[in-house]
């Protein structure tokens, strides 16, 4: 899929100019609307859609305002050389909504696996089921097939689609709170696109079974870190790194639109989006300020409950939806 040309008088490379290029992920072009009368598949006629679903704001998988050319980029960039895309920034960015979302405007099965600091590294490839199989023991059922006893993990998965020629995308969130090793493991399998099975199938032959992929079916991995910890330098020259930037006001007007729909009101969004960007600039640690999906809730309370910016009844809200009590999202003294 080719971009549009660039307009005459547009060939420099002036600042904000638009980035063409070859793009296999465009959301302009993937989630363009359907002509007047067109109902997508799927999609009920409008005289058969519930109450209850034209109530519904949108959820986070469903909406993501991808209004920087940069990012759409760094996308195309690692689905073209198939290395993880590694995303960072100030919490509420967007960091986390951005896998399943590409997932949704591709049509790709999606698979996610969010990092604890008790994940090892088999749990993004599999996980032994020990008790079951010591269950089944002591009742004297226990399975003769090992392979039984295992659950497959995101990248098991996601390789198994490569296998029979469709893409997936695979969301390893939050991997600064795993154990320093977890980083490094994972370049032996996103390296070579493969990995052997856990049980030695094939021990007698010498042989060892592998789970691969093909390059040209390889998943788009998607890496979020909070920044917490550093990160191994292996790791780091082995994936495309992009930063988020903060939410400015348009963007949060956007997000706004999508999520609401039509009870979407331009006024009160923006009147909540400037009062959070004021509340933001004023503290010193940014991080600790309210993101993107604080700004939904509180204009979601804001709507519903008829709350507005500057009441007393705010400033309950803002406490609890907002600075929630961090004492470093409190203003600067």
């Amino acid at each position: 899929m080719t971009s549009q040309r660039r307009a005459p008088g547009h060939e420099g490379s002036e600042e904000g100019s638009e980035l063409h290029y070859t793009k296999e992920f465009d959301p302009q072009v993937h989630e363009r609307s359907p002509a007047a009368g067109d109902t997508p598949e799927g999609v009920p006629p409008a005289d058969t859609v519930s109450s209850a679903d034209i109530e519904r704001y949108a959820a986070d998988d469903e909406v993501y305002v991808f209004d920087d050319p940069d990012l759409v980029l760094a996308l195309n960039v690692a689905l073209k050389t198939g290395r993880p895309l590694l995303l960072f920034g100030l919490p509420g960015s967007g960091k986390s909504s951005l896998a399943p979302n590409v997932a949704r405007i591709l049509g790709w099965p999606y698979y996610a696996h969010v990092v604890t600091a008790r994940t090892e590294p088999e749990d993004l490839l599999w996980r032994f089921d020990a008790l079951k199989r010591l269950n089944d023991a002591q009742a004297h059922t226990l399975d003769d097939d090992i392979a039984n006893y295992y659950t497959k993990g995101p990248l098991w998965r996601a390789f198994e689609d490569g296998s029979t020629g469709r893409r997936s995308v695979v969301l390893i969130d939050e991997i600064d709170k795993a154990d320093p090793d977890l980083p490094n493991s994972l370049l032996g399998p996103l390296g070579s696109l493969s990995f052997p099975v856990p049980w030695n199938t094939g021990e007698e032959s010498g042989a060892v079974g592998l789970v691969a992929v093909q390059e040209e079916h390889a998943p788009l991995v998607v890496i979020t870190t909070n920044d917490e910890r550093e990160l191994p330098r292996p790791f780091l020259r082995r994936c495309i790194v992009f930063k988020l930037s903060s939410p400015t006001r348009n963007h949060l007007l956007s997000v706004a639109r999508g999520h609401l729909g039509d009870r979407y009101d331009e006024d009160l969004a923006a009147m909540v989006a400037d009062h959070i960007l004021t509340l933001r600039a004023g503290l010193e640690d940014r991080a600790a300020g309210p993101g993107t999906a604080e700004y939904l809730d509180a204009l979601k309370a804001s709507q519903q409950l008829r709350i507005l910016p500057g009441s007393a009844a705010w400033r309950v809200l803002e406490s609890v939806a907002l600075r929630k009590g961090r004492a470093r999202a409190e203003p600067r003294t």
